[in-house]
């Protein structure tokens, strides 16, 4: 089988970003098929990146089209909406030209990358596979980023077509599903493959708590994530005369400054900032915490998230702490692995986060079942083997 794969933020070993794409097409290879990605170098580590419009390339038996269109986390919402629109230009005549190709496997956001596999499915004349990371538009409407009428009709109109004539439409969470399913979408096209994560790249660690309790947060630090929460609870710890935790943020965005600037503002000496690092590096780092944490603004649609840190934390035998609800929150509770607060109620993290820390033996337990609920049904390995399978069904159709 030749898998045409379309993801705008592949990122390849060493780089600083989710290697989802990467891991599932090795394990294809491994498994004897071809893969073809169209795709930036927005998330190529230095040594890797060309000062060239496109290249062609290959990464352990991947083929790799490479068109380059700049983008950062860092990068405004109108900054990131022309770098979608220029890859979307730039990557179709790179696709047109493909021969032999099986399937398309589509992975947005952004919403132009579906449409990029919409419309290649019909040059090429083979299905696509729709895989949503983001349930766009719902998402940025939930936020309050899109709120002119004709906009939101124009976008939903859009997604609509793409959910219409994907082959199948692959979801990273069951919160996303419910979402997609709000539309007019069949729920027999709709299938719940998480985000899941590298068993061996994040392997679980028995930990002995030192004097000083860390507390970890890892991945983008955006406007979605709500991580000005942590400088508010961290605050709240320094006030009530709680010395023994120490909070990290582990990453990057476009509100990275502004929480930086919070915590100067609050003169925070319990809250430590860390340079990203490549994926590779993340397991050592979070092997030196004891707890992980994942937060978003308080916007509901947010719940539906599939953070890869959820699952990281896990693997590596954190217990986790969530400032929302949702389908995580669900496998925290039905594994007990985990705690969650109400989305924005701040007082409730900071209590879950001090029932953890005042209980080693709790902690121990439930990192214990978050490494076994990522063995059970969030292996990335198995996940590419089921993505293989649906493949061979839609081919069969």
């Amino acid at each position: 089988m030749h898998i045409l794969y379309l993801h705008q933020y592949f990122c390849p070993p060493g780089g600083r970003g989710n290697n989802r794409s990467f891991e599932l097409a090795r394990a294809w290879v491994e498994a004897g098929h071809a893969v073809t990605f169209v795709t930036s170098a927005a998330y190529y580590p230095a040594e890797m990146q060309r000062e060239l419009p496109f290249w062609e390339e290959e990464v352990e038996g991947m083929r790799l089209l490479v068109v380059n269109v700049p983008y950062a986390h860092g990068m405004g919402f109108r900054q990131r909406v022309r770098a979608w629109l220029n890859f979307y230009r730039r990557a179709m005549p790179v696709g047109r030209r493909l021969d032999g190709v099986d399937l398309i496997y589509a992975s947005s956001t952004p919403l132009t990358v579906g449409e990029l596999g919409r419309r290649l499915s019909r040059k090429l004349r083979v299905p696509y596979i729709y895989e949503c990371v983001d349930v766009w538009p719902d998402v940025p409407i939930g936020m309050g980023v899109v709120r002119n009428p004709l906009l939101i009709r124009w976008l939903h109109a859009r997604t609509q077509r793409i959910y219409r004539d994907a082959a199948e439409i692959v979801t990273l969470s069951e919160g996303m599903a419910e979402q997609i399913l709000a539309h007019p979408v069949p729920k027999t096209k709709v299938h719940v493959l998480h985000n899941g994560c590298n068993l061996d790249a994040f392997p679980f660690q028995v930990r002995e708590a030192g004097p000083v309790l860390k507390v970890i947060y890892t991945g983008t630090v955006g406007l979605a994530n709500g991580v000005d929460a942590l400088v508010r609870v961290a605050a709240m710890l320094r006030d009530c005369g709680r010395n023994d935790l120490q909070f990290m943020i582990l990453g990057g965005g476009n509100d990275l400054d502004r929480v930086k600037a919070l915590a100067k503002a609050a003169h925070l000496e319990n809250l430590t900032f860390l340079a990203p690092v490549p994926k590779e590096e993340v397991a050592g780092i979070l092997n030196e915490a004891d707890i992980g944490i994942v937060t978003f603004a308080p916007h509901p649609v947010l719940e539906a998230n599939s953070a890869n840190k959820f699952y990281d934390y896990l693997a590596s035998g954190l217990p986790v702490v969530l400032n929302y609800q949702g389908w995580q929150a669900e496998y925290l509770r039905n594994w007990a692995c985990g705690l969650a607060a109400p989305m924005g109620d701040d007082e409730a993290l900071l209590n879950n986060i001090l029932r953890l820390a005042d209980d080693p033996a709790l902690r121990s337990s439930m990192g214990r079942n978050g490494r076994k609920l990522v063995e059970a049904k969030f292996d990335r390995k198995e996940i590419a083997l089921r993505l293989l399978k649906r493949f061979a069904q839609v081919l069969a159709q």
